[in-house]
């Protein structure tokens, strides 16, 4: 018989760390469920640990190759072959409580009108030993800038006319669950995002437009943190490169979707891109070598919301000596790594496709 939902679980340089995480599935009180393992060209010890799993429970874990390098490409790969008819997401360094699948399976089995429900998590050392943070709504919480963020991201459906409009939300892809069904109406997710990064949040807005969101105030996941030499291999401090290339590709997924055909939606695209030119600008001040670039898109950002106080106020503070710089942007003391952009990078960051002209927007 077929199960009633599939755990997908993408493994790759786990190692030692996936056995725990599998272990987290086997404990659950729902019992009708199937773990999708997918070998994204794993490590040697991380796939010893997945084939050991799979061969003393055969009736309940199956192992599938996805050799398109990428998260995405192992997530989609997995709902495609998932027998279940409710799909739950984890990762493979992370922890689901014993009631994860039943909650989650409880809720959105009862409402149809809903396209995914997801959960609170409590945040895990790297080490498995302490929990940090209890009770989190999800990454896209804590701060104005990330509520910001989100409300600009609400705004591009009002041409939609949603009636689960007050419902929106953006969720990391180890609390979501959903349907099968729905998440091939929606497209899985965009390989365009491979190997990582922004792809959840994406894949939330297209299924977003297919039915309302609920989030379960219950940490019912442990999310494992990264250690310095894991974030730093995967490159995701705000500086480098790779985030900003992920973040061009978000912002010209969603013009191609929600900007280009809706002439309503472009003032709130301008909102969007002087948000994070602004956000981005002022961190670049802090490093000796990104003043030039951090000043340029800071004054990008006053060209694309001039009425925006808080712009110029950024701009403002460019002009002052550097070596108050660490008092007006917040930061405790000057770096000097390399960027991993240059100029020319940036002049093409700030002139993508969907931008308005600015005379002279270029830096010399």
């Amino acid at each position: 018989m077929k199960p009633i939902i599939s755990v997908i679980l993408p493994f790759y340089r786990e190692g030692s760390l996936l056995a725990p995480s599998i272990d987290s599935v086997l404990s659950q009180t729902f019992v009708d469920w199937e773990l999708v393992l997918i070998d994204n060209n794993a490590s040697e010890e991380t796939r010893h640990i997945a084939r050991d799993y799979a061969n003393s429970c055969p009736e309940k874990i199956r192992i599938i190759h996805e050799p398109e390098q990428g998260v995405i490409s192992a997530r989609n790969t997995g709902v495609l072959q998932a027998r279940g008819e409710f799909i739950a997401f984890t990762d493979g360094d992370d922890l689901m409580k014993p009631e994860r699948l039943k909650r989650q399976y409880e809720i959105l089995s009862s409402r149809p009108e809903l396209s995914i429900v997801a959960c609170h998590y409590d945040l895990l050392s790297h080490d498995g030993q302490t929990v940090l943070e209890k009770n989190c709504p999800g990454f896209t919480y804590g701060s104005k800038n990330i509520l910001e963020w989100k409300s600009y991201l609400k705004a591009l459906f009002h041409p939609f006319h949603l009636q689960h409009i007050e419902s929106f939300d953006l969720f990391g892809s180890p609390f979501l669950f959903f349907r099968k069904e729905v998440a091939l109406k929606a497209g899985l997710m965009d390989k365009r995002f491979n190997p990582r990064d922004l792809e959840d949040f994406e894949f939330c807005m297209r299924m977003f437009e297919l039915g309302g969101f609920d989030l379960i105030p219950e940490a019912l996941q442990f999310y494992r943190t990264e250690n310095a030499e894991t974030r730093k291999n995967k490159h995701k401090d705000k500086h480098t490169k790779m985030t900003l290339d992920k973040l061009q590709t978000f912002l010209t997924v969603l013009w191609e979707r929600y900007g280009r055909d809706y002439p309503d939606n472009h003032p709130v695209f301008q909102s969007l891109l002087a948000f994070h030119l602004n956000n981005f600008g002022c961190y670049l001040m802090r490093f000796s070598h990104g003043k030039k670039i951090g000043s340029f898109w800071i004054r990008r950002a006053v060209f694309l919301k001039p009425e925006d106080l808080r712009y110029w106020k950024s701009y403002i503070k460019t002009f002052l000596p550097k070596r108050t710089h660490h008092r007006y942007f917040d930061f405790p003391e000057e770096r000097q790594e390399e960027l991993e952009f240059d100029r020319i990078y940036a002049n093409r960051f700030c002139n993508l496709k969907f931008y308005p002209p600015e005379p002279k927007g270029k830096i010399e």
